[in-house]
């Protein structure tokens, strides 16, 4: 495949330190969050910075979705190597994922190191780590004071229909985008390539009509309806993941998608070895091997069903314009 066509690059880093103790969190086990420790080890933040140059360097033009374990805006050196991609010409954006909290402190010692018209913030809604109207404000400094392109996020489970109802009234007083995803539960299986269908593992599904109370609550049930096809049976669907789209992980290892890397199928090669040579599949469309749990919607826009809801020209990997 040609190395000018644009590739889509969803990178999680082993940056661990946050500052919340959400019972939900997805960042668990051998991927785990920390409140003490920045990096495990000092060299996952030389991995890290290895990892990033290599995104950086692309003869092509990339669009990054840089994820952590922890908060990212916790880490000086996180936020350095971000900022040095929004610098690089090849790079469209640089797609950050966060809490907000350290928003207001953390942007203004950004702003003379990095182009902040590319950094890309997804901030998702703790509820009982941060008060709401705080999370709202840090939000809009980002997006009107600094450019960034913001989403506010909000994660649906059983027991929180009424909050995230406030929460769209209020994303929309404050003029944001917002996003609801269902919130899922962080023993998520997904060791193997054939098991039981996994709907345990999002709560709410065994609870209520998910569509009918999305759409209530004024998400966007075009997208719903995707991530439940893609949690329940994704396999055979055509998806375009290994062209224009790949995952990197902590240990540097690249697949198509993140599932695939839970799933070690269809291995790329590894970032940090020096022979590295990235080769890209050809064909647009291929069908998905994975039985289910295809539950990040990094890697589900990938299907072809999909790519009507993200518009090309937005900043972000996970927005669809809802």
């Amino acid at each position: 495949m040609s190395d000018t066509s644009p590739l889509r690059v969803w990178y999680v880093a082993g940056q661990r330190l946050c500052n919340f103790d959400c019972p939900y969190c997805v960042s668990v086990g051998d991927w785990s969050k920390s409140r003490r420790t920045n990096w495990k080890t000092p060299q996952d933040l030389e991995d890290f910075r290895t990892i990033v140059r290599w995104i950086g360097t692309r003869p092509h033009e990339v669009s990054v979705r840089l994820g952590s374990l922890g908060e990212p805006f916790a880490s000086p050196d996180f936020l350095e190597e971000a900022g040095w991609l929004t610098r690089r010409s090849n790079v469209k954006f640089v797609e950050l994922l966060s809490n907000a909290s350290l928003l207001e402190r953390r942007l203004p010692r950004m702003a003379d190191s990095a182009n902040l018209g590319k950094l890309s913030l997804w901030l998702t809604y703790h509820d009982g780590e941060i008060d709401l109207d705080r999370f709202f404000r840090n939000a809009r400094v980002a997006q009107d004071d600094f450019g960034c392109f913001t989403v506010v996020n909000v994660l649906l489970f059983p027991d929180n229909g009424a909050l995230v109802e406030s929460f769209v009234e209020r994303a929309r007083e404050y003029g944001l985008r917002y996003n609801v995803d269902l919130g899922y539960d962080p023993e998520l299986p997904s060791d193997s390539l054939e098991a039981p269908a996994p709907e345990h593992a999002v709560p709410i599904l065994g609870t209520t009509d998910v569509l009918r109370h999305v759409e209530h609550l004024g998400g966007d049930t075009e997208l719903t309806k995707v991530a439940l096809t893609a949690l329940r049976a994704p396999r055979g669907l055509p998806c375009s993941a290994g062209h224009d789209h790949i995952f990197i992980g902590i240990d540097g290892e690249v697949y198509p998608c993140s599932r695939y890397h839970v799933l070690e199928h269809q291995r790329i090669g590894n970032v940090l070895d020096p022979d590295f040579q990235l080769e890209r599949r050809e064909r647009r469309w291929s069908p998905c091997a994975a039985e289910h749990s295809c539950c990040n919607k990094e890697d589900f826009l990938n299907l072809s069903s999909a790519r009507r809801l993200r518009p090309d020209d937005v900043p972000s990997l996970g927005w669809t314009d809802a």
